[in-house]
């Protein structure tokens, strides 16, 4: 009697997501957040250092973010 009770109750090992998410979205999408990273902190950080700003390093570094934003934009919509 004690094994059917265990059957009939036996507790949910499944996860079920309301959005399955693939690991291409997943790296479009940290692409994306890492690029928004690039592009806010690093004029400010050039800002608030007490040598003179870089603009070069920062025009740079910024090319890269806004590059990696596009990539991860794409790679997002090569998934869909």
């Amino acid at each position: 009697m004690e094994q059917l009770w265990y059957k009939r109750s036996s507790p949910v090992t499944e996860v079920i997501l309301a959005e399955k998410k693939y690991t291409l979205e997943m790296v479009g999408e940290m692409l994306r957040e890492a690029a928004t990273l690039l592009i806010v902190f690093t004029p400010l950080y050039e800002l608030f250092e007490p040598h003179p700003p870089r603009w070069g390093i920062v025009l740079a570094i910024l090319v890269l973010g806004i590059a990696a934003f596009v990539v991860g934009i794409d790679v997002e919509r090569r998934r869909a």
